[in-house]
Formats: structure tokens, C-alpha cells, sequence
């Protein structure tokens, strides 16, 4: 299977840069799988694919192409949807409802993946009692890291891109690369994460002129500007053995590849979550088990080898 990777509007030390499926590449007249959101956008590349009976392409973006700025059907336009055979999406609620459109492409839900040749750093000893790595987009996110620093806390995040600069002064890192980031994630006993899109009401605007948009489980609570999205921290946690502290919310879009109370705890606010980052502290060895469960998922799982093995073979991912 061919592997055509596209990085143009990738930021510095990009997660997808970290990814390399173009390793598994073999040269092949039949098929190829198209990585990148400007797959989608250059007419060169789609083209290209014209060239190959079947078409795969990984969307690791949605929701979020869904509300762009050209207001993106996920792909290019409704009529462009037919360039790929095949869509491997994060998003399980949009694959759902683009396969009942009903346009030519099948859809697939796909766990975000990780490659495991950053897999060294899962058995180093553990200093902070969590972390939380991402931006700051809303007063609910900040209230979390306000939990976190009565604790020993690492905090990495990406300051000038924070729609709430309030906790800025807490962060005890600012962009810094994703393999310099993992290592001190490993030394972390708890990770705070949550799945969800923070919208304004331009963005709501533009899901609405989208055919049969309440047919997707992701716009259900789209007026109150939240949309469900798996984020890469999930998997990167569980690698590097952090236990995934996970904010509930309308979907727990996290339930479809790990388990909760199996693989991860929940918590409900900033509250619970400093009751559940003492808790953990102080009884680490009875949450190592689920820590182990996780770590074991991606490896056998939700990694890039795995992954790239079930797309060439045309297979869902569970």
C-alpha cells in the first residue's frame, strides 16, 4: 500500500509528524492511503489519487473540519466525496452519519493511534502527581489546572494559543516538543484529560447548513457550543503509563476504545478532580493495574503498525 503524507499546515513538533505511517509504505499500481487535512485541499494530490483503484484517507480532525472555514464536509465537499473508497475517522458520531448520507465512501471509527517506537519511557519513576498537556479554551479547563496546583503538577501548554490566558502563570512548560513532553508525562502518576470542542456562534452557524446535521450524535448539544473529540492525550497517557483522568461528558467518546474504572477514572469537576488526584497520590498501587490495562491496549492496539495493518486489509478498527 502506497503512503502519501501531506504535513502542509502542520505546526512546529506536530503530533501527526510523530506518526510516520510512511514506514509501512510499499509500492503498489492499487491502492493508497492519503494522511493529512490538505489531502483534501491540494488538486494535485487529488489528482493524484485518481491514479489508484481504491482510496484511503485517515481524518484525525473531526469533529472539527465539520465548522472550518470553507465548512468542510470532512473531506473537501459533499461532491468530492467519492475521491477516497475509504475514511478512517477519530470521530465514531461522524462516521456514523456520513455513512448514512449515503455518498460512496465508507466510513470507519479509528482510536487516535501512536507510533511505538516512542514507547521507551512508560517504566520511569513517577515525581509529579499530574499533568494536564493542551490549551486552555475555556473557564472549565482553567478551573482544572486551579485544582492541580495544590499538588505537584506538570502543566505544558501553548500559551499565545489559550482563548483563557488566566492560568497562563501556572504552566510549568511552554511548547515544548511532543518526545520532551512524553518523557516528563511518564513521571506523571495521573494525566487530566478531556474530549471535547469548546464552539462560538459562527462556528454553530456553519454545522447547521450542513444536510441532515442533527443526524449526527456529535451536534446533540451543539448549542451550548460543545462538540465531542478524542484527543491524542488519551493515547499518549496510556503509553507513557499516566493514568488517564477523564472529564465526563455528554458522549465519553473515550468508552468506545478504553474502559472506565478498567482502563480510567472519571471525574465530574475541579472538585472531584483534586479529591481523585489525592486519592491516586496516596494509593498508587491499587490504580497501577489500570494503568498496565491501557498501556497494554495501545501497544497491542490502537498504535500505528496495528492500525496500518487493518486500513490496508479494509477492516474495522475495534
Amino acid at each position: 500500500m502506497n503512503v502519501v503524507t501531506v504535513p502542509w499546515g502542520w505546526y512546529a513538533d506536530d503530533i501527526n509528524s510523530k506518526l510516520d505511517f510512511d514506514e509501512f509504505k510499499s509500492s503498489s499500481l492499487e491502492e493508497a492511503l492519503f494522511i493529512g487535512i490538505s489531502c483534501t485541499e491540494e488538486p494535485t494530490v487529488i489528482e493524484y489519487s485518481k491514479n489508484f483503484p481504491r482510496t484511503v484517507y485517515i481524518n484525525l480532525e473531526h469533529p472539527c473540519t465539520l465548522y472550518g472555514p470553507k465548512n468542510k464536509v470532512g473531506l473537501d465537499s459533499l461532491q468530492q466525496q467519492t475521491i477516497f473508497n475509504e475514511v478512517y475517522t477519530i470521530c465514531p458520531y461522524t462516521a456514523k452519519w456520513f455513512n448514512g448520507l449515503d455518498l460512496g465512501t465508507k466510513f470507519y471509527a479509528m482510536p487516535y493511534p501512536h507510533n511505538l517506537a516512542y514507547n521507551v519511557y512508560h517504566d520511569s519513576e513517577k515525581h509529579y502527581d499530574v499533568a494536564y498537556c493542551g490549551l486552555i479554551h475555556s473557564d472549565e479547563i482553567a478551573s482544572y489546572i486551579e485544582a492541580m496546583k495544590v499538588h505537584k503538577y506538570f502543566f505544558s501548554t501553548i500559551a499565545p494559543y489559550n482563548r483563557v490566558p488566566s492560568v497562563n502563570y501556572l504552566a510549568t512548560h511552554n511548547n515544548i516538543p511532543n518526545v520532551e513532553k512524553w518523557k516528563i508525562l511518564a513521571t506523571t502518576r495521573s494525566s487530566v484529560i478531556q474530549n471535547n470542542l469548546y464552539l462560538n456562534q459562527d462556528q454553530i452557524e456553519k454545522i447547521k447548513s450542513l444536510p441532515n446535521w442533527q443526524d449526527n450524535e456529535a451536534f446533540s448539544h451543539v448549542d451550548t457550543g460543545l462538540l465531542p473529540q478524542l484527543k491524542s492525550r488519551t493515547v499518549e497517557s496510556a503509553i507513557c503509563k499516566s493514568l488517564m483522568l477523564v472529564k465526563k461528558d455528554p458522549w465519553n467518546v473515550i468508552e468506545y476504545w478504553f474502559k472506565p474504572n478498567e482502563d480510567f477514572v472519571y471525574f465530574e469537576d475541579a472538585a472531584d478532580l483534586d479529591k481523585k488526584i489525592t486519592e491516586i497520590k496516596n494509593n498508587w498501587s491499587d490504580y497501577e493495574p489500570m494503568v498496565e490495562s491501557a498501556y497494554k491496549k495501545v501497544v497491542e492496539k490502537y498504535n500505528t503498525k496495528y492500525i496500518f495493518e487493518k486500513i490496508k486489509n479494509g477492516e474495522p478498527i475495534e
